[in-house]
């Protein structure tokens, strides 16, 4: 798909296929807005129409005849949570990793993958490894042909040899492939570029640059690990980093000391921070004891090849040696000390997951990573803003969607009790809305239910 093409399609003010027509109204609800400075909505009127939010209102507003009326009493009412680091599968990228070519197109659906997410309030997610598939995917999503959150490519790139095989990564070795990498990716469809490990400082700017020109925003590794120059790489258009760790790993072993020169690093440069915290530490708890993950429902919802890769084939379980638990818990324990200081700092934590990682589950894990932050020290409303209305600052979707506000498109979550009390009640959900169409949780555990049916591990 040209650029101008997606460009029109994306933006275009269309109503999705699937977009109901019947208004949806939720009555007696508490509005958590997650505007900057918005304070809770109390016993609120919120009327869904044609996907989008149409109003708020308090004082016993009356409900359009013929809408869904929906009793939200004792509720709260949310934007969709955002999943910003995750890397969504498809057939052809499967044969590329694997190297099996014998893998059959249609092995990997698309709303199965994508159901786990939605079931728990994700709406939103980026995936940080896209192909030209990822592409269609994301056709698929917005025409309303397969229901699912709202995503968002970055095109990585890496040195060469890249370290992911050609196709899921691109490869620079010179500050002129680079340059190229990113016209290429800019016209062929991506929102935004990834860069990755191996890339040399020289070509890591020449790809931050040409970015620039092209309005890209750039997330990623930060290269050059233990060589003393992390503070190069924080250049501007350098705009969001994609794991922790990867601080951690710019010295042996992770250095505290240096935490403050980091946060420096970051806040001048207006980098923000997707933390991942709980990758680390479910890698911890699946290489200490791997039987851990056969005690985890959750996983049950993975198709047969995922199943097999966690628990058969898992490669993180190559290595269980006490020096590699006690290496991957220096870093679990940093990465807690790291985003307490951006947090307190002001430098904007974002939630991310790294999903499908093995042991990492789609959706589920999000909720994981809610509870990982609050437990390093974030507050409660720091944590729903990274994955709300911060979320959607970053990725350039805080005009459609990211705060509960008229004209906002319609992509919820309904809890059961208030998550800035407790944030493990984001688990709680009650219903979920994408594009103004209404999940209830029985639906929600239907539709799991019957994907748990049919990925029967093998």
């Amino acid at each position: 798909m040209s650029r101008l093409i997606a460009a029109l399609f994306l933006f275009t003010p269309v109503v999705a296929a699937g977009t109901p027509a019947v208004p949806v109204v939720i009555e007696h609800v508490t509005v958590l807005p997650m505007t900057t400075d918005g304070e809770p909505v109390r016993d609120a009127t919120v009327t869904l129409r044609d996907g989008r939010i149409t109003s708020i209102e308090t004082g016993g507003i009356s409900a359009p005849r013929g809408a869904t009326r929906i009793n939200g009493r004792g509720k709260f009412l949310l934007p969709g949570f955002t999943d910003m680091h995750m890397h969504l599968e498809n057939d052809r990228g499967m044969r590329i990793a694997t190297g099996e070519k014998s893998i059959p197109y249609g092995l990997i659906q698309l709303e199965d993958v994508l159901m786990p997410y939605l079931a728990n309030g994700v709406t939103q997610v980026f995936n940080l490894t896209a192909m030209s598939d990822t592409i269609g995917q994301r056709v698929e999503i917005e025409s309303g042909r397969v229901l699912g959150p709202h995503i968002a490519t970055a095109a990585l790139i890496d040195g060469s040899p890249p370290m992911w095989p050609l196709g899921i990564s691109r490869a620079a070795a010179t500050p002129d492939d680079g340059r190229q990498a990113v016209r290429d990716a800019w016209a062929e469809g991506y929102d935004f570029i990834k860069v990755y490990s191996k890339l040399s400082l020289e070509t890591f700017t020449a790809i931050v640059d040409e970015a620039r020109k092209h309005k890209m925003r750039v997330v990623g590794h930060i290269p050059g690990r233990e060589m003393n120059i992390t503070g190069q790489f924080f250049q501007p258009g350098f705009d969001l980093v994609a794991h922790a760790e990867e601080f951690a790993q710019h010295t042996s072993p992770p250095s505290h000391e240096a935490i403050p020169r980091y946060v420096e690093m970051a806040k001048s440069n207006g980098t923000w921070l997707t933390a991942t915290l709980t990758l680390d530490e479910r890698l911890v708890e699946e290489i200490r004891d791997p039987s851990s993950l056969t005690r985890r429902p959750e996983l049950l919802y993975l198709p047969p090849h995922g199943y097999r890769d966690v628990i058969h084939d898992n490669r993180y379980l190559k290595d269980r040696s006490e020096k590699r638990i006690a290496y991957i818990q220096a870093i679990v324990e940093f990465n807690r000390v790291l985003v307490k200081a951006f947090a307190s700092a002001g430098v904007p934590v974002l939630t991310g997951t790294d999903a499908p990682v093995p042991g990492v589950m789609p959706g589920f894990s999000l909720h994981d990573e809610f509870q990982a932050l609050a437990k390093a020290g974030m507050s409660n409303r720091q944590v729903l803003d990274g994955t709300t209305r911060l979320a959607a600052e970053w990725l350039g979707t805080i005009d459609d969607r990211g705060t509960v506000e008229a004209g906002k498109r319609a992509d919820l979550v309904l809890l059961d009790a208030n998550p800035l009390d407790d944030i493990a009640n984001t688990r709680r959900i009650a219903a979920v809305f994408v594009n103004g169409r209404y999940l209830p949780r029985a639906d929600l555990e239907k539709r799991m239910a019957a994907l748990a049916a049919k990925n029967q591990p093998q």
